[in-house]
């Protein structure tokens, strides 16, 4: 996580997000984002670790865990590959 706060600082949610989508590309997810009218969507059409986080759903729950630090934003997962669901998807919703 280190690594990517300096990417984050001085950033609003939007481009917090935006980059987010953009080291989550880098590391082979193929992420997306679009704007919403409550937050944001992050969506990763790959998944990078599949296979591990078939066996170890402990990772899944560590990405979450990055991506509310990072973004400082509550994260909800709407879709999720390992269930069989065509993408993993993130519902970004400013901290209240």
């Amino acid at each position: 996580m280190r690594q990517y706060r300096p990417r984050m600082e001085g950033k609003n949610l939007a481009e917090r997000v935006k980059e987010l989508a953009k080291i989550q590309d880098e590391a082979g997810y193929m992420a997306v984002w679009e704007k919403t009218a409550d937050g944001f969507i992050l969506k990763e059409q790959n998944c990078a670790i599949y296979r591990v986080a078939c066996r170890f759903q402990e990772a899944c729950q560590f990405e979450i865990e990055l991506f509310r630090r990072l973004l400082d934003a509550d994260i909800t997962r709407v879709e999720h590959q390992v269930k069989g669901e065509r993408y993993c998807t993130y519902q970004v919703r400013p901290r209240r």
